[in-house]
């Protein structure tokens, strides 16, 4: 049994920290092209194609590799969450450090989501709902790391909800070698 939990945790942990260094690298690209990371839809649809492809990619390797090409829908859906929550936990340890050393980038984090918050609450005042502590708190190093990591969490299980779906398999694969 210890095996099969070694098997499992190896293989996915090394693929959730490859998909979570590809969402930090495309962070970067973006950041050092000038383009910016704050509420960009380019770059919000890239980490979503990252997670995509990199949840498929690790289930399917998961169960062809480890598996014997056979994998129920709830081991994968367990395998996907779990390749999605390292790469989540990487990236959110990135942001925290990014946002902790660019004090620019967190006041545009906060210029960029005030004034979407204050276009989707018109009528009230934020300055009242947001008074200078809680401002403070929602808007540290640690509450964007956290929120960022539960969002990448979130979307990516509906993802892996439809995604396991795709990958399980109740029969080994046909080998032409054998006929």
């Amino acid at each position: 049994m210890e095996k099969t939990n070694e098997s499992f945790l190896k293989p996915n942990t090394l693929f959730g920290g490859l998909i979570g260094a590809s969402f930090i690298v495309a962070s970067l690209l973006f950041v050092y092209a000038g383009k910016g990371i704050v509420a960009n839809p380019q770059f919000n649809n890239i980490t979503m194609m990252l997670t995509i492809f990199g949840i498929f990619i690790g289930v399917k390797k998961y169960r062809d590799d480890h598996l014997s090409g056979i994998i129920s829908y709830g081991k994968a859906l367990s395998t996907g969450i779990y390749i999605l929550a390292i790469a989540a936990l990487c990236n959110a340890v990135y942001t925290f450090i990014l946002y902790s050393a660019d004090a620019e980038l967190l006041a545009m984090y906060k210029k960029v989501t005030l004034t979407i918050l204050n276009e989707v609450y018109k009528n009230m005042n934020l300055q009242e709902l947001l008074n200078n502590k809680l401002t403070e708190i929602f808007f540290s190093p640690i509450v964007i790391a956290v929120g960022e990591m539960f969002n990448r969490i979130f979307i990516g299980a509906a993802f892996t909800l439809f995604i396991a779906g795709l990958v399980k398999r109740k029969t080994p694969p046909i080998n032409p070698q054998q006929f």
